[in-house]
Protein backbone atom coordinates (compact mmCIF):
# COMPACT_ATOMS: atom_id res chain seq x y z
CA UNK A 1 0.00 0.00 0.00
CA UNK A 2 1.22 3.62 -0.81
CA UNK A 3 2.59 5.97 2.17
CA UNK A 4 -0.31 8.18 1.61
CA UNK A 5 -3.15 4.89 1.77
CA UNK A 6 -1.44 3.84 5.06
CA UNK A 7 -1.52 7.51 6.47
CA UNK A 8 -4.82 8.69 5.48
CA UNK A 9 -5.95 5.08 7.39
CA UNK A 10 -4.35 6.20 10.25
CA UNK A 11 -5.40 9.64 10.14
CA UNK A 12 -9.05 8.28 10.28
CA UNK A 13 -8.47 5.69 12.96
CA UNK A 14 -7.03 8.63 15.38
CA UNK A 15 -9.83 11.18 14.06
CA UNK A 16 -12.93 8.45 14.80
CA UNK A 17 -11.27 6.95 17.99
CA UNK A 18 -9.98 10.11 19.77
CA UNK A 19 -8.11 7.98 22.63
CA UNK A 20 -4.75 7.28 22.11
CA UNK A 21 -3.96 4.31 23.91
CA UNK A 22 -6.57 2.58 21.48
CA UNK A 23 -5.75 5.09 18.50
CA UNK A 24 -1.93 4.63 18.07
CA UNK A 25 -1.66 0.39 18.33
CA UNK A 26 -4.81 0.52 15.74
CA UNK A 27 -3.10 2.64 13.59
CA UNK A 28 0.16 0.44 13.63
CA UNK A 29 -2.21 -2.51 13.01
CA UNK A 30 -3.64 -0.98 9.98
CA UNK A 31 -0.46 -0.71 8.29
CA UNK A 32 -0.10 -4.45 8.28
CA UNK A 33 -3.68 -5.12 7.53
CA UNK A 34 -3.43 -2.65 4.31
CA UNK A 35 -0.46 -4.51 3.40
CA UNK A 36 -2.42 -7.55 3.52
CA UNK A 37 -5.24 -5.94 0.68
CA UNK A 38 -3.99 -6.47 -2.75
CA UNK A 39 -2.08 -3.13 -4.24
CA UNK A 40 -0.07 -1.89 -6.92
CA UNK A 41 3.66 -2.78 -7.52
CA UNK A 42 5.96 -2.56 -10.29
CA UNK A 43 6.64 -5.61 -12.68
CA UNK A 44 10.08 -4.40 -12.28
CA UNK A 45 12.74 -6.36 -10.22
CA UNK A 46 12.54 -4.76 -6.70
CA UNK A 47 16.48 -4.38 -6.67
CA UNK A 48 16.46 -2.50 -9.76
CA UNK A 49 13.83 -0.83 -8.98
CA UNK A 50 15.21 0.94 -6.08
CA UNK A 51 17.62 2.35 -8.30
CA UNK A 52 15.84 4.17 -10.48
CA UNK A 53 15.33 8.05 -10.43
CA UNK A 54 11.72 7.35 -11.13
CA UNK A 55 11.12 5.56 -7.65
CA UNK A 56 13.38 8.33 -5.68
CA UNK A 57 10.67 10.65 -7.02
CA UNK A 58 7.92 8.30 -6.13
CA UNK A 59 9.33 8.75 -2.47
CA UNK A 60 9.72 12.16 -2.51
CA UNK A 61 6.03 12.55 -3.99
CA UNK A 62 4.50 10.33 -1.37
CA UNK A 63 6.46 12.60 1.16
CA UNK A 64 5.18 15.85 0.23
CA UNK A 65 1.62 13.96 0.06
CA UNK A 66 1.91 12.87 3.68
CA UNK A 67 3.43 16.19 4.96
CA UNK A 68 0.21 18.04 3.11
CA UNK A 69 -1.89 15.60 4.77
CA UNK A 70 -0.34 16.76 8.71
CA UNK A 71 -0.33 20.49 7.67
CA UNK A 72 -4.35 20.09 6.63
CA UNK A 73 -4.98 19.00 9.79
CA UNK A 74 -2.65 21.40 11.60
CA UNK A 75 -4.55 24.21 9.64
CA UNK A 76 -8.56 23.25 9.94
CA UNK A 77 -7.64 21.50 13.86
CA UNK A 78 -10.52 18.83 13.79
CA UNK A 79 -11.07 17.26 17.29
CA UNK A 80 -8.33 15.15 17.57
CA UNK A 81 -6.21 16.64 14.87
CA UNK A 82 -2.82 16.24 16.79
CA UNK A 83 -3.94 12.72 17.69
CA UNK A 84 -4.85 11.82 14.03
CA UNK A 85 -1.30 13.38 12.78
CA UNK A 86 0.51 11.00 15.12
CA UNK A 87 -2.03 8.05 14.15
CA UNK A 88 -1.21 9.17 10.29
CA UNK A 89 2.95 8.82 11.09
CA UNK A 90 2.47 5.40 13.38
CA UNK A 91 0.38 3.71 10.63
CA UNK A 92 3.05 4.50 7.99
CA UNK A 93 6.48 3.81 10.27
CA UNK A 94 6.59 0.08 9.44
CA UNK A 95 7.65 1.06 6.44
CA UNK A 96 10.60 2.96 7.46
CA UNK A 97 12.20 -0.25 8.29
CA UNK A 98 12.68 -0.61 5.01
CA UNK A 99 15.31 2.45 4.51
CA UNK A 100 18.41 0.23 5.00
CA UNK A 101 17.63 -2.22 2.31
CA UNK A 102 16.75 1.34 0.12
CA UNK A 103 20.04 3.25 1.27
CA UNK A 104 22.17 -0.57 0.53
CA UNK A 105 20.54 -1.09 -2.97
CA UNK A 106 20.77 2.27 -4.23
CA UNK A 107 24.82 2.12 -2.78
CA UNK A 108 25.03 -1.08 -4.63
CA UNK A 109 25.97 -3.31 -1.86
CA UNK A 110 24.01 -6.58 -0.21
CA UNK A 111 20.97 -6.56 2.02
CA UNK A 112 20.20 -9.12 4.43
CA UNK A 113 16.67 -9.77 5.03
CA UNK A 114 15.60 -9.84 8.37
CA UNK A 115 12.26 -11.87 10.28
CA UNK A 116 10.51 -8.21 10.67
CA UNK A 117 11.36 -7.77 6.43
CA UNK A 118 10.43 -11.44 5.62
CA UNK A 119 6.79 -11.01 7.92
CA UNK A 120 5.91 -7.47 5.97
CA UNK A 121 6.69 -9.18 2.97
CA UNK A 122 5.01 -12.43 3.47
CA UNK A 123 1.36 -10.60 3.79
CA UNK A 124 2.16 -8.38 0.75
CA UNK A 125 0.58 -11.71 -1.47
CA UNK A 126 -0.51 -9.16 -4.05
CA UNK A 127 1.42 -6.79 -5.65
CA UNK A 128 0.76 -6.12 -8.81
CA UNK A 129 0.09 -3.36 -11.38
CA UNK A 130 -3.24 -4.11 -11.43
CA UNK A 131 -3.48 -3.64 -7.58
CA UNK A 132 -3.41 0.44 -8.35
CA UNK A 133 -7.67 0.10 -8.62
CA UNK A 134 -7.80 -1.09 -5.26
CA UNK A 135 -5.45 1.97 -4.05
CA UNK A 136 -7.05 4.42 -5.71
CA UNK A 137 -10.61 3.14 -3.87
CA UNK A 138 -8.75 2.87 -0.47
CA UNK A 139 -7.07 6.62 -1.42
CA UNK A 140 -10.95 8.15 -2.63
CA UNK A 141 -12.97 6.09 0.64
CA UNK A 142 -10.56 7.32 3.31
CA UNK A 143 -10.69 11.18 1.88
CA UNK A 144 -14.35 10.68 1.74
CA UNK A 145 -14.19 9.35 5.71
CA UNK A 146 -11.98 12.70 6.55
CA UNK A 147 -13.87 14.70 4.74
CA UNK A 148 -16.76 15.22 7.08
CA UNK A 149 -13.66 16.52 9.85
CA UNK A 150 -12.72 19.05 7.30
CA UNK A 151 -15.67 21.12 7.58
Amino acid sequence: MTAINHALTGAVIGLLVGEPILAVPAAIASHFVCDALPHFASRMPKEKLLRTRGFRNYLIIEAVLCFALVVSLFIIQPAHWLLASICAFAATSPDFLWINRYIKTRRGQKWRSSSFARFAGGIQWFQRPVGAFVEVAWFVAAIALLAPFFK
